[in-house]
C-alpha cells in the first residue's frame, strides 16, 4: 500500500509498569541483544536463553560493571523488573551508555544464542529507491565487508547488529529508531517531501536513486509565519493560531515535521538540500496578540481574549475590528489559511486582478485601471479611496474585501499621479513594475516604444559600437560603459555612471563626447568641484585633443565666448552664482561629475543645477548616495524629472518604508526602478590585475588627561541632548546633537584644539612612529584629516623629523602643482590633506600607504580617499590604516555605521553607503 506522510511520524512509546521481584542465584548467565517494536534491548539470560532474575552482589568482573551502570536501580538489592508481566528488557535507546561496556564483554549472544563479535571496519547504511508500478519503493541496506545486509538492527545511533556481528557506523542521529519508517512505497510526486523529511531526521545515509547525487547547498531558506483561522463558534468567537510554513512545501508537512533541510530534485540530476532557518513564532504571536488587544473596544473584552502559547480565542467584539483593520497590514508578513471560515464576519480575502487600458503619451501614459474582485469590478480610484479610509473595500453583496496592504502600496506607487478622478497616469519608468503586477505583457502602440527601450538594455552586450578617435585603448568594461551611456543618450534618458573610484569614469565620458562632436553644434556643460577643473582639462587634452574646451571659472567667465566651444567646464559654485545667465542657454548635454554635490534637494546649488536646460543629462559619481534616500531623489530629479513625484510623495512611498520599517519589498521596487539608469562596476570585479589593498585598524588608547576631559564633556552633552529632545523633540534637537558629536570627535582625535595645547593627542605618537618607519622603508604616505588642526600638528612633527611633505586644505589655490610635486619628486614623502579637499578627483598612485586620522560619518567618503591611491596606474600593494581612539565616539561611530550600512547596500549593490541621520536610540548608543 502507498503510505502517506503520517507514516513517517515516529511511533508513540507504550507506558511501562515496573516492579521489583526477588530471585534465586543463577550460575551461568549471558547478555542477550535483541530487537522488538521498542528498539534494541539487552536482557540477562541463562544457557537456555531464558530471561532470568539476578542478584548483582553474587557476580563480579564484566557482568558486575555492566549491572552497576544501570543508574536507576544500582542501589537496590535486586535487578529484575517486569514490564506488563513480561520479564524485563533494558532498552538501549533509554540507556545508550550500556552499549560501550557491552561490546567489551565475552558473553554477548543474539536471540538465537549465537555469540556476537565487534567488527573493526565501519559499515554504511544505504537507502535504495526503485521505481515500481505504483510509484517508488525505498529499502535500506547495510553495506559492510563487501556484503549487503537487508536484515539489520540499530543498537544505537553509531552501532548496528547484523547477523552475529556488531558494526560501527557514522552516527545517523538521535532518530535512528525511526529509520525503518522510511522503508515505504510512495508516489513519485512526493519525492522532494520524502527527501526533506529523510535528511531532516537522519544523517550520514547514502542514497542510491538512478544516477542522482546529493548536494548540500550553502543557501539557506527561511520559514514564514502562518495565521490559521480554525473556526468561528456559535458565539462568533474566532479560533486561530500561529504556525509557520515553508515556500514550496506542503503546509501539513511544514507544520507537522520539524524539518531541518528542504530538498529539491533538479533537472541536473541533483538532490539539492538547503538548510531551513526557522523564524521564532513567539515574536509573531506576540505581535498578533498586541494587534488583537489594540482593537478590543474595552478592558473587559481585552480580558476575554484567550491565549495559550500560539493559540487564540478572540470574542466577537474584538474579532470584527481586528479582521477589518489589522489584517491588511498582517498580510504582508503572514500566510493565511482558513479564510473561508470567516463568512460569519462578512470578511472575504481576495487577490484582486488588475486591468488597464491606456493611450499614448510622451513621459506618461494616461487611461483607466480597474480591479476584479471575483465577479465584481471596481475602479482603481474607488479602491484607493476606500482603502485609505478603512483599509478594505465594500463589495455589492455586502462582503468586505481585504487584501495585502503591500499590494495596495505598489498600486499607489504606480498610479497615484492624476487628480482627474476618472483617469490615471503611469510614468514610463513604472512600466516594468506595472507589467509585473499584471503578470502579462501590455500590448498596443502605447507600449511598443517603452518596451523596446527596456528590452534594449538586455541587448547591449551584443551591440557593436564604433569608437571615436582617442589617444587611449578602452578596457572591456569601459567599452561596455560607453555603450550604456550612448544608449541612454539615443533614447533621451538620463543615467548615473556610478563606477567604483579609479575605474575611468572621466575617460568613458570623454569617449562619449568625442563620438558626438563635431556633428553636434550646441556645447556640453560639464559641472564639477573646483579642484577637478584642471584635471578635466588635462584629461581632455590627453585623450581627445580635437575637442575644444572653455573653462568658465573665476575671471574667465565670458558666456558668449564659452558657448562657441564644444565643452564648457565649470564648478558647482559658478553655476550657483551665475544661474540667471546659465539657465537662459540651451546646452546639448549637461554632465555632473561628483554628482553627490547635488544631494541636498533644497540647497541653492541643487536648485540652480535643476534650472539648467539641456536635451541630455548624465551624472558621474563613485558614491551616488552618501547618507540617505532623499539624495537619490535629488539625483534623479536632475536625470529624469518624470521618474518621481514630489519629495513628499517620494518620502511617503519609499524613504519612510525603507529607512523606518526596513521594508525589503519597497526597497526592491525602488531598486528595479532605478536599476537600468545606474551603472556600477567594482574594482575587485573588473581590475583583476590591480595590486592588493590591505586594511588595518590602529586602535589608540587615550591618555588619562584626555580620557578625563572626554568623559566630562560626554556626560555634559548627554544630559543636554536628552533635555533638548524632551523639550523640543528629536527634529529640533539636531543642531545640539551634532555640536556634541563634533566636539567629542575633536577631543578623541585632536584634544589640543580644545584645551589650548594642554592635552596631547594619543594618536600623534602612534602616527609619527608609523610614518617615520614607512618613509624609512622607501614608501610614500598620504594622510587624510577631518580637522585642519590635525594637519598643523602632524606638519610640525614632520618638520621636526626632517621629512619633506606637502599639505592641502580648502584654502589651497594651486592644488595641481602640489599633486605633481608629490607624484614626481622622490624627496617629497608625505601628503597631508583634508578629506573634503582631496577625497575626490586626485591621482596619488605614487603613494602606497594611507592613514585615515579620524573615521568619517560614512564609509563611502573613506573609500573615496583610499581610492586616490588604489586605482588604475597603481603598481604596489596599498596599505590602508584607520586610526580609532578606543572607548570613544570613534569606536561607536564605526559600529553604528556598520549596522546601518546594509540599508543602501541593497539599493545600489555595494556596501559603501551609510545613513547619517540619527535617531534617539542612536544618540543613546553614542553618548550613553
Amino acid at each position: 500500500m502507498n503510505k502517506g506522510v503520517d507514516d513517517f511520524l515516529p511511533l508513540l512509546k507504550k507506558p511501562i509498569n515496573c516492579s521489583r521481584v526477588k530471585t534465586e542465584i543463577v550460575e551461568d548467565i549471558y547478555f542477550c541483544l535483541g530487537h522488538d517494536e521498542r528498539g534494541a534491548f539487552v536482557s540477562v539470560v541463562d544457557k537456555d536463553m531464558k530471561e532470568i532474575q539476578v542478584d548483582y552482589h553474587s557476580y563480579s568482573g564484566d557482568i558486575f560493571n555492566v549491572l552497576r551502570s544501570l543508574d536507576t536501580i544500582s542501589q537496590k538489592d535486586y535487578l529484575q523488573f517486569q514490564w506488563n508481566g513480561i520479564p524485563s528488557r533494558i532498552y538501549l535507546g533509554e540507556h545508550s551508555y550500556l552499549l560501550y561496556q557491552l561490546i567489551r564483554c565475552h558473553n554477548l549472544r543474539n536471540v538465537k544464542g549465537q555469540a556476537l563479535c565487534l567488527a573493526s571496519l565501519v559499515a554504511k547504511p544505504c537507502l535504495y529507491i526503485h521505481k515500481v508500478d505504483n510509484g517508488l519503493m525505498s529499502v535500506f541496506v547495510l553495506q559492510a565487508d563487501e556484503t549487503d545486509f537487508n536484515d539489520f538492527h540499530f543498537l544505537s545511533d553509531s552501532f548496528v547488529l547484523a547477523g552475529t556481528t556488531i558494526y560501527p557506523v557514522e552516527s545517523v542521529g538521535e532518530n535512528y529508531m525511526q529509520l525503518r519508517f522510511f522503508e515505504s512505497v510512495f508516489k513519485e510526486d512526493m519525492l522532494e517531501t520524502y527527501f526533506s523529511i529523510l535528511f531532516s531526521y537522519l544523517q550520514n545515509i547514502d542514497v542510491v536513486y538512478d544516477d542522482y547525487e546529493v548536494e548540500y547547498s550553502e543557501t539557506e531558506i527561511q520559514t514564514s509565519p502562518m495565521l490559521v483561522f480554525e473556526k468561528v463558534d456559535e458565539d462568533k468567537a474566532l479560533y486561530l493560531h500561529v504556525t509557520y510554513t515553508l515556500a514550496g512545501t506542503d503546509m501539513l508537512v511544514a507544520e507537522r515535521f520539524d524539518l531541518i533541510w528542504k530538498a529539491s530534485v533538479g533537472v541536473d540530476r541533483k538532490i539539492l538540500l538547503k538548510r531551513i532557518i526557522r523564524q521564532p513564532l513567539e515574536s509573531s504571536a506576540d505581535r498578533l496578540h498586541k494587534m488583537i488587544l489594540q482593537y478590543a473596544p474595552d478592558k473587559q473584552t481585552k480580558k476575554d481574549v484567550y491565549r495559550e502559547g500560539n493559540f487564540f480565542i478572540v470574542p466577537e467584539a474584538a474579532a470584527g475590528p481586528f479582521l477589518l483593520h489589522a489584517l491588511p497590514s498582517l498580510l504582508k508578513d503572514f500566510v493565511l489559511l482558513g479564510a473561508e471560515n470567516l463568512c460569519e464576519y462578512k470578511v472575504k480575502f481576495v487577490r484582486p486582478k488588475l486591468n488597464v487600458s491606456f493611450s499614448s503619451g510622451v513621459d506618461f501614459l494616461e487611461g483607466e485601471a480597474t480591479l476584479d474582485f471575483g465577479e465584481e469590478t471596481v475602479s482603481l480610484q474607488q479602491v484607493m479611496s476606500q482603502f485609505r479610509k478603512q483599509r478594505y473595500v465594500v463589495l455589492s453583496d455586502g462582503n468586505r474585501a481585504i487584501f495585502d496592504e503591500g499590494y495596495m502600496r505598489r498600486l499607489e506607487r504606480i498610479f497615484n499621479r492624476n487628480k482627474n478622478a476618472k483617469r490615471v497616469t503611469v510614468s514610463f519608468f513604472d512600466l516594468p513594475e506595472m507589467e509585473e503586477l499584471l503578470n502579462e505583457r501590455l500590448e498596443g502602440e502605447a507600449f511598443v516604444r517603452h518596451r523596446r527601450v527596456y528590452e534594449g538594455f538586455n541587448n547591449l552586450s551584443a551591440l557593436k559600437l564604433k569608437l571615436p578617435s582617442l589617444n587611449a585603448e578602452l578596457r572591456p568594461y569601459q567599452y561596455e560603459g560607453v555603450k550604456w551611456i550612448k544608449y541612454l543618450y539615443e533614447n533621451k534618458l538620463g543615467g548615473c555612471l556610478a563606477d567604483d573610484m579609479g575605474l575611468g569614469k572621466t575617460l568613458q565620458t570623454i569617449a562619449m563626447l568625442a563620438s558626438i562632436y563635431p556633428k553636434i553644434k550646441k556645447p556640453t556643460l560639464l559641472v564639477m568641484p573646483r579642484s577637478l577643473l584642471f584635471n578635466w582639462q588635462c584629461e581632455i587634452e590627453r585623450f581627445a585633443p580635437q575637442l575644444s574646451v572653455y573653462t568658465y571659472y573665476g575671471n574667465m567667465r565670458n558666456l558668449p565666448e564659452a558657448m562657441k566651444s564644444q565643452l564648457v567646464l565649470t564648478s558647482y559654485a559658478m553655476v550657483r552664482n551665475d544661474v540667471e545667465q546659465l539657465c537662459k542657454e540651451r546646452f546639448h548635454y549637461v554632465i555632473l561629475d561628483e554628482s553627490q554635490n547635488i544631494k541636498n534637494i533644497n540647497s541653492q546649488t541643487t536648485q540652480a543645477i535643476l534650472l539648467l536646460q539641456a536635451e541630455h543629462r548624465l551624472a558621474l559619481s563613485g558614491t551616488p548616495i552618501e547618507n540617505n534616500l532623499t539624495e537619490l531623489y535629488s539625483l534623479f530629479r536632475f536625470l529624469n524629472p518624470a521618474m518621481f513625484d514630489s519629495l513628499e510623495e517620494f518620502n511617503r512611498r519609499y524613504t519612510y518604508p525603507i529607512q523606518k520599517d526596513n521594508d525589503k519589498e519597497v526597497m526592491m521596487s525602488l531598486r528595479k526602478k532605478i536599476y537600468p539608469f545606474m551603472l556600477r562596476r567594482l574594482k575587485k570585479d573588473v581590475l583583476t590585475e590591480l595590486p592588493d589593498r590591505i586594511e588595518q585598524t590602529l586602535f589608540v588608547e587615550m591618555t588619562k588627561e584626555q580620557a578625563d576631559f572626554y568623559e566630562q564633556r560626554r556626560s555634559y552633552y548627554y544630559q543636554q541632548v536628552k533635555q533638548t529632545i524632551a523639550e523640543e523633540g528629536i527634529q529640533k534637537s539636531q543642531f545640539v546633537m551634532f555640536q556634541a558629536l563634533n566636539e567629542l570627535r575633536r577631543i578623541a582625535s585632536v584634544p589640543e584644539s580644545l584645551s589650548d595645547g594642554r592635552i596631547t593627542s594619543a594618536k600623534l605618537e602612534v602616527l609619527s612612529e608609523a610614518v617615520s618607519e614607512a618613509v624609512l622603508n622607501g614608501h610614500k604616505v598620504v594622510i587624510f584629516f577631518n580637522y585642519i588642526a590635525g594637519i598643523e600638528l602632524v606638519g610640525e612633527l614632520l618638520d621636526n623629523a626632517g621629512i619633506d611633505f606637502v599639505s592641502m586644505t580648502g584654502s589651497t589655490r594651486d592644488r595641481q602643482s602640489l599633486v605633481k610635486r608629490f607624484q614626481t619628486d622622490p624627496h617629497c614623502k608625505v601628503f597631508l590633506m583634508t578629506l573634503k579637499t582631496g577625497g575626490v578627483g586626485l591621482n596619488l598612485t605614487a603613494a602606497d600607504t594611507v592613514f585615515l586620522f579620524e573615521p568619517w560619518w560614512n564609509k563611502a567618503a573613506e573609500e573615496q580617499a583610499v581610492n586616490r591611491l588604489h586605482r588604475i596606474g597603481q603598481t604596489s600593494k596599498v596599505l590602508s590604516y584607520s586610526m580609532i581612539t578606543m572607548k570613544s565616539i570613534e569606536e561607536k561611530i564605526c559600529l553604528l555605521q556598520q549596522k546601518k550600512a546594509d540599508l543602501l547596500a541593497g539599493l545600489i549593490g555595494n556596501d559603501a553607503s551609510s545613513v547619517k541621520s540619527l535617531s534617539e536610540e542612536d544618540i543613546d548608543y553614542i553618548l550613553g
